[in-house]
């Protein structure tokens, strides 16, 4: 019963601790403070009460033990709570970093800025489906010009991204390929010619431009 109050508090205060923003030292020395206060109680009992060596050290042992898994509760409670924090903030990051802004009914821009790990990869995949598929897009323009560097998972990620937007029936233009990374890209065995590219978003979006309004 003792080990649940126990735990129940190293959740509260875990949590209390992770939302404020505040160190887990904090708990910590709160534990180790109580620690020294109810020894000195526990002292003074035995004391009074002539409890002998061996009773006073069963209760200090049991004591210890309860403060010990204290600490445990507490701690473990924080890590839990400041990593899912971590992985939220994260996660809203990775949104906020991957928007689709629509252009006209028809076209929409994917604007990617540094890096792209394989993680932000995967999402801009499910960010691009969902978006374009929510705007009911015809067109996606995907610009690489803040991207620093795309290596082969990157990359395979991102023509995968390609498929499946054009399997959704998206056409998809990819623009600001710098000449590093289209090297790369050939190195690589990627056949950039399969996409339409374009040097700078302003040619890419004349080009889509055009292209819709012969169709109407």
């Amino acid at each position: 019963a003792a080990n649940e109050v126990i735990a129940q508090w190293g959740n509260n205060m875990a949590n209390l601790l992770v939302n404020h923003g505040l160190p887990l030292n904090l708990a910590l020395e709160e534990i180790s403070y109580y620690r020294d206060v109810i020894g000195e109680i526990i002292k003074e009992e035995a004391k009074n009460n002539d409890f002998s060596l061996d009773a006073f050290y069963q209760i200090i042992s049991h004591f210890n033990s309860i403060v010990d898994n204290a600490i445990q509760f507490v701690s473990k409670s924080y890590i839990k709570d400041y990593t899912e924090k971590i992985n939220y903030a994260q996660y809203a990051i990775d949104e906020l970093s991957v928007p689709v802004v629509r252009m006209t009914e028809e076209i929409g821009i994917l604007p990617l800025v540094g890096d792209l790990d394989t993680k932000r990869a995967q999402y801009l995949m499910e960010s691009a489906l969902e978006k374009g598929s929510q705007y009911k897009l015809e067109w996606l323009i995907i610009d690489l010009s803040a991207v620093p560097i795309i290596d082969t998972m990157v990359a395979d990620q991102l023509f995968k991204v390609i498929d499946g937007l054009q399997l959704i029936g998206i056409e998809v233009v990819i623009s600001g390929i710098r000449p590093e990374i289209a090297q790369t890209m050939v190195n690589l065995g990627i056949k950039v010619e399969e996409v339409k590219s374009f040097s700078s978003l302003h040619q890419a979006v004349q080009y889509t431009n055009l292209f819709t309004r012969s169709l109407m």
